[in-house]
């Protein structure tokens, strides 16, 4: 009909932000505990283990590769740390059984 006109098209809305997925969170908090927990022998290394495995998978899987990447080195810090730290404990229980009187 030629007096209808079209209605105004829709104002462009800002972007929406990207929500972290459960997947990229769950990375980032073990990540985070990894950090914190690389000084304690043996549990610094099963949850850096665990934060390393997760680290990798979101940054493979999720929406936020960053996050995943961020869990990844604060894992391989408390790995690396906790392999230090098992080392000096093991060292100082031989130096200790050694000393030992018979």
């Amino acid at each position: 009909m030629p007096g209808r006109t079209a209605p105004p098209a829709p104002a462009a809305s800002p972007p929406a932000r990207v929500k972290a997925d459960t997947l990229a969170l769950s990375a980032m908090i073990v990540g985070v505990v990894a950090f914190l927990c690389g000084w304690m022998p043996v549990l610094g290394l099963i949850v850096g283990s665990v934060g390393v495995i997760l680290g990798l998978l979101t940054r493979r899987r999720s929406n936020r590769p960053e996050l995943g990447l961020t869990a990844l080195i604060l894992s391989i810090l408390a790995v690396l740390t906790n392999i230090v730290v098992d080392v000096i404990v093991v060292v100082l229980i031989v130096t200790q059984a050694n000393n030992l009187p018979a």
